[in-house]
Order: structure tokens, then C-alpha cells, then sequence
């Protein structure tokens, strides 16, 4: 059993750590760093946490084989440059950092330091987009002309206005920050590097301090074009749709799909939801037994933060047209 400790026991953490205690065979949360123990004892009771306020307590009395950060991303290089005196394993939530310079020196530490480095882009592990995957590797809808998605809905628009998540510094351009880099990292994955990107971003309503309305206009250095958008003030909306020169293929809901391949009718497939929190903190643990790479590459998380780093720019060059 790999055991990890969990750094951020707030809303998401505690849904990493709910998606593996009890349920894995493989990986388990033993652990958890916390400044307020109290806040936390409740949930650390339910879940078989035992709770330290520093490190070396941690490692004088419990097992720990990796890491995992849950916390504010612009706090992730600090935190990463302090772990790294521990050469334990890290796997860092999304989004890795929200500039390239702070991506390359997280890159740079942990590389000096051999340390394993994941980066947790869930939607990777969804039966859903490893079908669409399978299907454009098969060449089944040919060449790639055009890719679709939306990423909605309320979440930190929603949350208390002290939270970490509901601060500009922390979630530049509405819902690009906490729901639209998972889109473009599975647009970066399929169809590779993006050249230059519009973004607009909007505060159209006044029940939260973030845009309310972002979407990006995207060319790939390979010519194919694409679309993404993400709106903090709705329900839940998500799908992914890849269209190429024989047929297109849509992911709609993160567990149903729609294509059309060539001349033959349209169809629609339901695949069994596996719970992807889970198989990706399996993987992790999986890469720190066996000593491989975590499936995200980390060129591609690069890739996406500088891509997001354009769109802010984007933004505040009047939604002008910023290369990559």
C-alpha cells in the first residue's frame, strides 16, 4: 500500500481523499498537513487521518511515500522547492502554476532533486476520452479540422467570498483557471501545441468578483482551429467535440458519446463512469512503485501554461489575437 499525505484538507482535497480511503487496494491517504488541526478533526476522524503541523513530526512517526498538494497555485513553487528537501514523490493539482517562469523552475527543483512530478488533469482517465483518443490514433474520423469544448458551471463562483478560489490573484479569467485548462489540456494531448489564442473574459453579473463568461479562439501550429468556452454562472456543462475530414466524435457529459464516422449513421454510446480521482491517484502510486513517469506529460503541462498565460494577456491587450 503506497501512502500519501494530503496537503489542503479543503472541499477538493477532501475528494481526493474520499475517492481512495476504504476503496483502494493500491494508494491511501495517512496522513495530513494542516495549520488548524481542529478544522480538520472531524473529517481526519472519518477518514483515518492523523494530523501534523509540521513535517518533521510527520516523518518521525508515520510512513509517507509521496505528496499530494491541494492548495492555492500560486503557493505551488514555494511549497514544491520546500518539499523537495524531502525527495518524496509530488503530485500537484491543477493548474501547475499560473506563469511559465514559476512552471520551469517547479520543473527545474524537482528534475535537480529526481523527484517524480505529477500533475492531476483528471478528464485524462475518463472512459470517454480514452475511446475519442483510440478512435483519432485509428485515424477513424481522419484528419483534425476542428476542436469544440465547454467546461461549465459554478463551483468557485459560488463558494464563500474568502476563499483562496474566489480571488482574481488565484483565478485570472473566470473559469479558465479551474475548469477550461482541463479542456485545453485534453486539445493540447490530442492535437498538439497551440500558436496563438483571442481570449475574452466578462463580469456580466455582480454576484461575484470573477468574469463570468470567458471563451478562447484557438489556432494549433498544425492549422486546425478551435473553440472553448467557460461560464461560471450556470449549471454544470461539459463536452468535448473533435471534428475531423471523415466524421467527429463528441464527448458530452464526461461519460456519454456521440460520433458520426464517415458515411455510417450517428451513434450514441454510454460508458461505464469510473471514478477518475481515483484511477489517477492509482496511477500515481503505480509510477512511485515501479519508479515511471506519470502519464500527463509534463511538455504538455508547459505547453498549457503558456497557453493560459497568453490568454490573460489576451485579455488585457483588449482580446487581441497573442501568440503562444
Amino acid at each position: 500500500m503506497i501512502n500519501l499525505t494530503i496537503i489542503g484538507l479543503g472541499k477538493w482535497g477532501l475528494e481526493l481523499v474520499k475517492s481512495v480511503n476504504k476503496v483502494s487496494s493500491i494508494v491511501r491517504f495517512n496522513t495530513v498537513i494542516s495549520r488548524n488541526p481542529e478544522r480538520i478533526k472531524k473529517e481526519a476522524k472519518k477518514y483515518n487521518l492523523s494530523v501534523f503541523k509540521n513535517y518533521n513530526d510527520l516523518f518521525k512517526s508515520k510512513k509517507v511515500d509521496g505528496f499530494v498538494l491541494c492548495t492555492p497555485h500560486s503557493s505551488h513553487e514555494k511549497q514544491i522547492k520546500y518539499l523537495s528537501k524531502y525527495k518524496k514523490p509530488i503530485f500537484v493539482e491543477k493548474p501547475l502554476a499560473l506563469n511559465v517562469k514559476s512552471a520551469k523552475k517547479i520543473f527545474s527543483i524537482c528534475k535537480k532533486e529526481k523527484i517524480l512530478l505529477a500533475v492531476g488533469h483528471n478528464r485524462r482517465f475518463l472512459e470517454t476520452y480514452i475511446f475519442l483518443k483510440k478512435q483519432i490514433k485509428k485515424n477513424k474520423i481522419g484528419r483534425i479540422t476542428h476542436i469544440e469544448g465547454c467546461f461549465s458551471g459554478k463551483s468557485s463562483f459560488k463558494d464563500n467570498r474568502s476563499s483562496w478560489r474566489n480571488q482574481i490573484s488565484e483565478t485570472p479569467l473566470g473559469g479558465m483557471t479551474g475548469k477550461g485548462i482541463h479542456i485545453t489540456d485534453l486539445m493540447i494531448n490530442l492535437n498538439g501545441m497551440v500558436s496563438k489564442v483571442l481570449a475574452r473574459s466578462k463580469k456580466l453579473l455582480k454576484n461575484s468578483r470573477l468574469d463570468d463568461s470567458t471563451d478562447l479562439i484557438l489556432e494549433f501550429k498544425n492549422g486546425t482551429m478551435g473553440y472553448l468556452s467557460t461560464i461560471l454562472a450556470t449549471n454544470k456543462y461539459w463536452e468535448l467535440k473533435v471534428f475531423g475530414s471523415n466524421g467527429w466524435v463528441k464527448i458530452f457529459n464526461e461519460k456519454e458519446i456521440v460520433q458520426q464516422i464517415g458515411k455510417n449513421k450517428i451513434q450514441h454510446l454510454n460508458l461505464k463512469y469510473k471514478n477518475i480521482e481515483k484511477r489517477e491517484l492509482e496511477e500515481f502510486a503505480r509510477c512511485i512503485k515501479y519508479n515511471k513517469k506519470f502519464p500527463v506529460d509534463l511538455n504538455e503541462v508547459l505547453e498549457n501554461t503558456k497557453l493560459f498565460q497568453a490568454c490573460v494577456k489576451s485579455k488585457k491587450n483588449n482580446s487581441k489575437f497573442i501568440k503562444v
